[in-house]
């Protein structure tokens, strides 16, 4: 059943017809969830005059799927990220550097 006539069947008889979506508790909680992030993104935009969820490459809209909360999880990808910088990107095939000479 669509939602449109599941939504008009619960309004004609008070009840629930069919447990495939969420409940309204539920959409509320995801509602204030989306709120809750918002006000997150309004906040560090408002104090560093910066848009957290606008992506710094390309300029789409970006969005928050996950916290890392495990320190030992930051720690790792903070490390790797690190490495990465470290390395120098190479130059292409063929090329040396010769040293040069007065």
């Amino acid at each position: 059943m669509c939602r449109g006539k599941r939504r008009k069947a619960e309004a004609e008889n008070g009840e629930v017809v069919g447990a495939g979506g969420p409940s309204g508790a539920e959409r509320d909680e995801a509602r204030n969830a989306r709120a809750l992030r918002r006000s997150w993104a309004q906040l560090i935009k408002r104090i560093y005059e910066v848009d957290p969820l606008v992506c710094p490459s390309c300029g789409s809209e970006m969005k928050v799927i996950a916290f890392i909360t495990e320190h030992d999880v930051v720690d790792a990808i903070l490390r790797h990220l690190a490495k990465a910088e470290v390395r120098s990107p190479r130059g292409p095939p063929g090329v040396a550097t010769v040293p040069a000479t007065s």
